[in-house]
């Protein structure tokens, strides 16, 4: 009888490219199922929309569009402003992480498509690269390509689970966030995610290199590589310097005698690092003071060891510190000091407050990059203890590979695809608001002053959602503005109370909002956000989070009484309506707008009326 042992490996050296093809392959079409799933549920009846993998990327969506028809860096879709001379805008989150948002714009623009279309190509295009990415980086560090291969599909499969997040958590714990491939998320961390590998890949050439000229400049082309993650997103970058920070620390210790290559890695990185830095460091000056509670910085010097990529990490570690007692892996080892190098990542990523006394929704990091480098250590972790992989073995580890990730984006595919449509329905009238946006002085008013008067009023929350996505016009509510600072929270507020208003509510339904007690989540999320803060609502995006108490509604329904109760024309005019869009099978009340507009006909577009309204005399 043939012993497991007698069987041929499938992870052996001399291999062809074509596995790593195969699982990048693979991963696009996991990637793009959510689509499809979504395309086989609306047929015919299909108007463009993108699936939405995650409830932020209707915001990067905005942004992308904006580019898209040329407005600046500097833009608030939601409240149709642009930074103008007569008008001008402060720095955003988005503004300041251009990079990817122009990554995704300017070939949308050059090929003339949609921002929704090129949302649905990302997501099999950040597949693809991201496979590539790794496939480079584990051919590069163990030389098998193959193993590469299985690392690819290991690797993205699994990042829920090792994230402490996808369906299996969902079953564990309340604040579970993400289900399906967290990489993929649109335009965030999913376009800048494939440099963090090559930066990785990068750094390990250097530091393999025997020649002073390769050192130099693969370790420069890693600053220029992190330099692009600096204005891509903030948890990407600051996560592969702490992992360059625990290679240095690990190689200087281990390998004493090349403390003068550490150095000169360190300080080719550091020249466009520091370059990039300096820029940045000027962007975020500009932010308004606001930004801290939107972002939810929180002022701690706790210890943060219980999340699931450190627990993950601390498994990599004790088994190399065991491998190491028994001799079967030199402490000097190249490929242990990397392997290390991603167990000890989480424990630094996670603790930096310890020293900086500042923490940004740590969360992040165990969702989009933390659970990504155990995955990658847990990897190199087979390679170095030489552990026999036979060919049914790595196919069975391959076929169980494609059913968790399958299993993870199909199951939800069918609650997200009736969102979804919902969210299609709506997608005609929009197309109309673009349209007409060439002659109700949309572009004009954007162009000439920086802000449009153009106002758009829905009672139907879906349309406030996906509006900037398509069209340019402002809307009522400025659904969004929160992350594009460039609205108070007073104006917030006021323009929340005048939706209500024209929605025909009272304190009463105020109330149950607050309590959250209606059935329109993303209404009540967006109320309460905008109200009390992001923290208080998403009790994950903060240190010892302060539940809203019932007092502090009541106080909030009293304020919002006051308002109904003084309500005149000069709250009409302090944003004036341009459209209202309703549903054709709802009979909508509209007495409260009739009172202070006058109001066409109206359009019918697909399932919903379009109507031009103008404030009375």
């Amino acid at each position: 009888m043939t012993t497991p042992q007698a069987q041929p490996s499938v992870i052996k050296n001399g291999s062809g490219w074509q596995w790593c093809a195969l699982a990048s392959f693979a991963i696009v079409i996991l990637a793009l199922i959510p689509q499809f799933h979504f395309w086989a549920v609306r047929g015919s009846q299909w108007n463009g929309a993108f699936t939405v993998v995650q409830g932020d990327e209707l915001l990067y969506s905005a942004y992308v569009n904006a580019l898209i028809d040329d407005r600046p860096r500097r833009t608030d879709p939601p409240t149709g402003r642009d930074d103008h001379p007569q008008a001008p805008l402060p720095e955003s989150l988005f503004s300041v992480q251009f990079i990817p948002a122009y990554a995704v714009a300017l070939p949308a623009r050059i090929v003339g498509i949609s921002a929704s279309t090129a949302f649905i190509l990302l997501l099999g295009v950040e597949g693809l690269l991201t496979s590539l990415s790794l496939c480079w980086l584990f051919t590069s560090l163990t030389g098998d390509k193959r193993f590469a291969a299985l690392a690819i599909l290991v690797v993205l499969s699994f990042g829920a689970l090792a994230g402490g997040h996808g369906l299996v958590w969902l079953i564990l714990k309340p604040d579970v966030r993400v289900v399906g491939l967290p990489f993929l998320r649109r335009y965030e961390p999913g376009v800048p995610f494939p440099l963090c590998f090559v930066f990785c890949t990068l750094i390990w050439k250097a530091f393999t290199a025997s020649s002073i000229r390769t050192i130099i400049v693969t370790g420069s082309l890693a600053g220029i590589v992190i330099g692009a993650l600096i204005y891509s997103y903030f948890y990407l970058w600051t996560a592969v310097f702490a992992w360059l920070v625990c290679v240095a620390i690990l190689w200087a210790v281990t390998r004493w005698a090349d403390a003068a290559k550490v150095v000169r890695i360190l300080i080719a990185v550091a020249v466009p690092l520091a370059a990039a830095l300096a820029g940045y460091v000027y962007l975020l000056s500009q932010l308004p003071p606001a930004v801290e509670k939107a972002t939810v910085l929180t002022f701690t010097h706790e210890p943060d060891l219980l999340r699931v990529p450190e627990v993950v990490g601390a498994f990599i570690l004790g088994v190399l510190i065991i491998a190491v007692r028994r001799g079967r892996v030199s402490l000097s080892d190249p490929r242990f000091i990397f392997t290390a190098s991603f167990g000890l990542a989480p424990f630094l990523i996670f603790n930096q407050q310890l020293v900086t006394g500042r923490s940004l929704q740590p969360f992040h990091y165990e969702i989009f990059i933390a659970n990504y480098f155990v995955l990658a250590g847990l990897m190199m972790l087979v390679k170095l203890l030489n552990l026999t992989v036979t060919t049914r073995t790595a196919l069975l580890l391959v076929l169980f590979c494609l059913s968790w990730a399958a299993v993870e984006v199909v199951v939800p595919s069918p609650v997200r695809s009736n969102k979804d449509a919902k969210l299609d329905q709506i997608v005609p009238v929009l197309r109309r608001l673009d349209e007409l946006a060439k002659t109700d002085g949309t572009w004009q008013g954007l162009r000439e002053h920086g802000k449009t008067s153009s106002v758009v009023f829905s009672p139907e929350f879906g349309i406030s959602r996906l509006l900037p996505s398509w069209a340019p016009q402002g809307l009522l509510t400025g659904t969004g503005s929160t992350v594009f600072q460039g609205v108070s929270q007073a104006q917030r507020k006021e323009w929340i109370y005048l939706h209500l208003y024209y929605c025909g509510k009272d304190e009463s339904f105020f109330r149950e909002v607050l309590n959250d007690r209606i059935d329109d989540p993303y209404l009540t999320y967006f109320i309460n956000s905008t109200i009390f803060g992001p923290e208080r609502i998403l009790l994950i995006l903060g240190w010892n989070p302060q539940r809203v108490t019932q007092l502090e509604i009541e106080s909030e329904v009293a304020q919002f009484e006051n308002f109904m109760r003084s309500f005149s024309r000069s709250d009409v005019a302090t944003r004036p309506l341009t459209y209202v869009i309703t549903r054709a099978d709802d009979v909508f009340d509209f007495s409260r707008i009739d009172q202070w507009y006058e109001r066409d006909a109206g359009e019918r577009v697909g399932d919903y009326v379009l109507y031009r309204v103008r404030l009375r005399d």
